[in-house]
């Protein structure tokens, strides 16, 4: 388990794309400049950390993941120099910065590439990627980008070979047999780790080796490989998170979380379960997923994410069983039409149709579960996404700040804008910002304010222990969260019609309850305690006293 002081333990997450955040020099283009400007409001929202997708050189064809140079910044967002000023003033906010490192693959321009399609087949040069003579090896791994891909392998002219791309063919996978290539990435994390981030973000982990007669993920040379990243970071003497991306279920993905290997992993299932079951109205499933997942890694070592820069992700039955994914497409908005490769390629406002009701409540499901909650930026103001673009650009669209042209994330003229701003019905930038919603006390903004400001003067909820409480409702969560000192009831409806039941709360009979977000008392505990949730309502509840220090 993670260390008791772990500052990640716990923390609130806000991932952003640095070129769609805020544009400094008017270029069109979001930028460090820019994104320094705005640490004030993620301070003020009550954030704790920041993850930045990948801010290296690139020929952007996969979004910056696929990268020609590990240990620079690509100039559209600024230099070295303009990221130590980002990250100092992020630290003085007090918040932590955490990169994206990419460790499967490069971009084709990458000079190592250049290298080894020009180099000798079975040379060191060439043997820095996964070459074949055949395409038909490693047959059991499926093809990530179906709609774009059709094979793993891409014949290269100079070469006359294949070279391996788990991902985009102009992203060729490194080839992790070659001592070398370990060693050149152990030196990307010593790079920025001298330069002061606090975590790194592992895309892609499972895909690090491969085997003949297997799907090529979580092989135990990949876990190797983590141990020795992880030893690497704990050289440095300083607190850093590693959090693993790997896609799988919690069975499969709890052996990243090993004591010598990474401190945290997405719960990529978990968020799956979520959806199916706000969309089916029936938590079930939701409650065996939570208690496997607390079963192989028990505490907060879980990240929690709703939505980011992917599609969400469901798979082929296998990160999630088959019936959850078709619970998914038939029951949520635009769950069909918008499948990009094995997921729903929307944002999380228009995926709910826009119901900031099942927008709270997801959100107060992942601000009070055990692990550490990932906001994706402008899903606190309930933005929503540009169908049509290519590839997943509609869900990494420009962030809302004015009704300014442009929402106020450019000066530059539309044409130069990295991506257009939103104009859809009903979330058009000039009715959904932040600007307009910092001045709505009831606006989706301010409530998730709120709820980060609660959870931050409740200890339990950041890491506290859970339990699952028995309900007769099929459509009702109800769980605890524990500390010595402090206990908080927390209790959720899945449903689109509201919920009356009775919860035995005899474990603290006789204690005095409030409820948290407006502090009214409730009837004491008892074996017969009575609630009526609304559609798709939940409430937080403190059970006993709570001590001073508790809540400082």
């Amino acid at each position: 388990m993670a260390a008791k002081n772990s500052w990640w333990e716990g923390a609130v997450i806000y991932q952003l794309i640095p070129r769609s955040y805020s544009d400094g020099n008017g270029d069109g283009i979001g930028d460090l400049q820019g994104l320094s400007s705005r640490l004030s409001y993620l301070r003020w929202l009550g954030i704790e950390a920041i993850w930045l997708t990948p801010l290296y050189p690139s020929p952007l064809q996969d979004g910056g993941y696929d990268i020609t140079d590990f240990k620079s910044i690509h100039p559209d967002l600024g230099d070295l120099a303009a990221f130590h000023r980002f990250l100092t003033a992020a630290h003085d906010q007090g918040m932590r910065v955490i990169l994206d490192l990419v460790l499967n693959h490069t971009s084709h321009l990458h000079p190592w590439f250049q290298r080894a399609r020009w180099a000798p087949k079975g040379s060191t040069e060439r043997d820095v990627y996964v070459w074949s003579d055949d395409p038909n090896r490693y047959a059991k791994a499926p093809v990530l980008f179906r709609k774009f891909e059709a094979s793993n392998w891409q014949w290269d002219e100079v070469a006359e070979q294949y070279y391996l791309h788990r991902f985009l063919r102009h992203q060729p996978d490194l080839n992790y047999e070659n001592p070398w290539v370990q060693e050149q990435m152990l030196e990307v994390v010593d790079f920025w780790l001298e330069r002061g981030v606090d975590g790194f973000r592992l895309d892609a982990v499972p895909f690090l080796f491969e085997s003949e007669g297997t799907r090529c993920e979580g092989l135990p040379e990949t876990h190797s490989f983590l141990k020795k990243v992880r030893k690497r970071v704990e050289t440095n003497g300083r607190d850093v998170l590693l959090l693993a991306e790997a896609i799988q279920p919690v069975d499969e993905a709890a052996p990243y979380l090993a004591d010598d290997e990474l401190h945290g992993a997405f719960n990529f299932a978990l968020t799956a379960h979520l959806f199916a079951a706000i969309a089916s109205g029936n938590c079930k499933k939701l409650r065996l997923c939570l208690q496997d997942a607390q079963r192989v890694v028990p505490g907060c070592r879980w990240a929690l994410p709703l939505r980011n820069h992917d599609e969400l992700w469901l798979g082929d039955g296998h990160l999630v069983s088959e019936d959850v994914i078709q619970s998914i497409r038939s029951g949520l908005h635009e769950g069909h039409g918008h499948w990009l490769n094995w997921g729903i390629n929307r944002r999380l406002a228009p995926l709910l149709n826009g119901d900031p009701r099942a927008n709270r409540l997801l959100h107060a499901l992942l601000y009070s579960l055990p692990g550490m909650p990932c906001l994706y930026y402008g899903d606190e103001l309930g933005m929503g996404d540009w169908p049509g673009l290519r590839d997943r650009d509609p869900n990494r669209t420009p962030m809302a700040w004015t009704p300014a042209r442009n929402g106020g994330f450019s000066s530059a003229p539309d044409p130069l804008l990295v991506l257009p701003a939103i104009t859809a019905p009903g979330y058009d930038y000039r009715v959904v910002n932040v600007e307009v919603q910092k001045q709505l006390p009831g606006s989706l903004l301010n409530w998730h304010r709120r709820m980060l400001t609660c959870r931050r003067l409740l200890p339990a909820l950041r890491r506290g222990d859970f339990q699952i409480i028995e309900s007769a409702h099929p459509s009702v969560l109800i769980y605890s969260r524990s500390t010595s000192r402090m206990t908080v009831l927390i209790a959720a409806n899945l449903s689109g019609a509201g919920a009356s039941l009775r919860i035995d709360l005899s474990k603290w009979k006789g204690a005095r309850t409030r409820e948290v977000l407006w502090g009214c008392e409730y009837p004491v505990a008892d074996d017969n305690w009575f609630i009526y949730l609304p559609s798709y309502g939940f409430s937080w509840w403190l059970i006993g006293e709570v001590e001073e220090e508790d809540v400082s």
